[in-house]
């Protein structure tokens, strides 16, 4: 059961403005928190989630004279902040309770690939933190030594939060995307604790659901791994041939007869597919043979559990031919928003690489939101938006908590790759 300073934890969200550390505890009335009990910029975050313009009007209209200080000084550095980490966990307002039984026998085991914004990386972490799950955290090669001593100063407060054994140089369109989550896989099995699925997750992502539904969400795909593949796809109602085909086009064929797809990185996997991926000899070969091939990490996890005669666990086993003209499933895993021709009023934000940068605007359709997690987020820009949808998730927790709100997960029972999924 959840203790009262960890109640006043989750009520003291209310107004939480994630960027802003208090320097001086004693000032703190609520101890059980380090943040301020107002938003430092003192916007109602419910009436931006409700749509309200006027709010968003003044919001922006005010932020564009509003600069965010991304360095952290002496006294808010977390290696200082952490030299005492039961102060720390405390008092950052950490949830170190599972809450509830079915989610203390449900752990979940997260990779996170960050390499800079360690205010925003820590936002994430304590929004999706519980005791009984795993983190793997890993820092791009790139990063700065005092990013990665703020990053391994977090970790050190934490048994279940880890760095990874190795370390990488994470350059789009290559292996080096990849490499990072199989690592983490490797690290997240050699645990003793036998968490049931993985999800991989980057710094400037943020949690849609609460802990209890995530796990409500992967109890219902029952084994069932919510990962896109793309294999054929239609323009103009004429089909084209295999999505992406020029990726591989240079790797020569597949081994064992496998049909390349192209999908997206982000993943929702049971421990059988990892298990598959990190033993199974024809998961190593199909990994050799993408090494040959472009934005490789966008193809592997798709092929893996893309075709059927592989028997990968929870991999889909429905009939492509009946439904060629997309992906099989609309994953789930995260919301996102490509710039595509007259789509483009569906960020509020801003686009950056052809991608939206999420925004206050964005808040009333994230709220309502079917996905897992949202991508992605600038700390820089508009930062209310992450701050509200922290507001959000911690409400949401207090009130499952509370018994006052329920989640049904009949949506998630009923999508293609769980009916359709190998056992």
């Amino acid at each position: 059961m959840m203790n009262q300073q960890q109640i006043l934890a989750i009520e003291a969200r209310d107004h939480l403005y994630s960027s802003t550390l208090i320097e001086d505890p004693s000032v703190v009335t609520n101890k059980a928190v380090l943040f301020t009990n107002k938003s430092v910029l003192d916007f109602n975050c419910q009436a931006l989630i409700n749509g309200d313009n006027n709010e968003m009007s003044r919001y922006i209209k005010g932020f564009e004279n509003h600069k965010i200080n991304k360095t952290l000084d002496v006294k808010t550095r977390f290696s200082n902040i952490t030299a005492n980490c039961t102060h720390f966990v405390t008092h950052r307002g950490y949830i170190t309770d599972a809450l509830t039984k079915e989610e203390k026998q449900f752990p979940i085991a997260f990779s996170i690939l960050i390499h800079e914004e360690v205010k925003q990386v820590e936002t994430l972490l304590r929004a999706i933190y519980r005791p009984q799950n795993l983190y793997c955290i890993h820092v791009d090669r790139k990063s700065t030594a005092a990013f990665y001593e703020e990053i391994l100063a977090i970790s050190s407060c934490f048994d279940n939060v880890f760095l990874t054994s190795q370390r990488f140089d994470v350059k789009w369109g290559t292996m080096s995307v990849l490499e990072p989550e199989i690592e983490c896989m490797k690290d997240l099995w050699n645990k003793r604790v036998s968490w049931k699925y993985f999800i991989n997750l980057t710094g400037q992502e943020f949690p849609l659901r609460t802990n209890f539904e995530l796990v409500k969400i992967l109890r219902a795909y029952n084994g069932a791994n919510d990962i896109s593949a793309t294999l054929r796809l239609y323009v103009y109602s004429k089909p084209m041939e295999k999505a992406n085909k020029e990726r591989w086009s240079n790797a020569g064929p597949a081994p064992h007869n496998i049909r390349p797809s192209k999908g997206a990185v982000h993943i929702a996997a049971s421990r059988g597919y990892v298990d598959y991926l990190l033993h199974d000899q024809r998961a190593k070969d199909l990994l050799e043979w993408t090494r040959k091939t472009d934005v490789p990490d966008e193809t592997f996890f798709s092929t893996l559990n893309s075709n059927s005669h592989l028997n990968v666990p929870g991999s889909y086993n429905g009939n492509y031919l009946a439904n060629p003209i997309h992906t099989y499933t609309s994953s789930l895993t995260r919301y996102k928003q490509w710039r595509f021709a007259g789509h483009e009023d569906l960020c509020k934000g801003k686009f950056v690489r052809n991608i939206c940068i999420l925004g206050v605007g964005d808040l009333p359709v994230l709220a309502k939101s079917e996905m897992l997690f949202a991508n992605k987020f600038f700390l820089d820009f508009q930062p209310l938006a992450l701050e509200c949808m922290e507001e959000l998730v911690y409400n949401r927790t207090r009130d499952e908590y509370l018994g006052s709100i329920h989640f049904n997960d009949t949506l998630y029972t009923q999508q293609d790759f769980v009916i359709n999924q190998i056992r």
